[in-house]
């Protein structure tokens, strides 16, 4: 029996090339070259200035919250509270400051004193320190400005007064801190 259909040969994708001459390349699809640069491959396209904006952009946010983040961690866990500090001075019979007290001082507060000291206690991040201390810092001050004979006005403060001085005790006990209020 012959076969009914003829034997053809496989197609060569490729041209044979002879020792003296070079292959040519065959492409699917030919390189469209828009530059005028015939049988050379066109050069990949510059990085625009856009890719430098968005990195430049990326490093400038990064760098900002790794210096906000470092700043909350130094201030929130690493530095002292002002309030503890203060509870630790009084509990050294110092002042809240911390320097020492010297006898003979002038009971008198100066305006700046007064919002110095309220100031040591309003930045603790103890809330009964903040409270007890900036309320008992409110009341000296406000005896403070009564002028001299005037008890009556102090004594109405009297309750207010024990109330936070045994407030601030116990909430520097809280802390460690032992502090003896005369």
């Amino acid at each position: 029996m012959t076969d009914q259909y003829p034997q053809q040969q496989p197609a060569q994708p490729y041209a044979q090339a002879s020792p003296a001459q070079p292959a040519p390349q065959q492409w699917p699809n030919p390189p469209v070259d828009t530059h005028g640069h015939h049988g050379q491959e066109t050069p990949p396209p510059a990085r625009s200035s856009h890719t430098f904006l968005i990195v430049a952009g990326a490093a400038v946010v990064a760098v900002l919250v790794l210096g906000v983040g470092g700043w909350a961690v130094y201030d929130r866990f690493i530095k002292e509270d002002s309030g503890i500090a203060a509870c630790r001075a009084m509990a050294e019979d110092k002042n809240i400051d911390g320097t020492a007290k010297t006898s003979g001082e002038d009971d008198k507060l100066t305006e700046a004193e007064y919002r110095e000291a309220r100031k040591i206690f309003e930045d603790s991040r103890h809330d009964k320190i903040r409270e007890h201390g900036t309320a008992l810092m409110d009341i000296a001050w406000q005896v403070d400005q009564m002028p001299d004979g005037e008890t009556g006005g102090a004594l109405a403060l009297l309750g207010p007064m024990g109330t936070h001085v045994s407030g601030l005790q116990t909430a520097c006990a809280d802390e460690g801190y032992i502090v003896k209020m005369d």
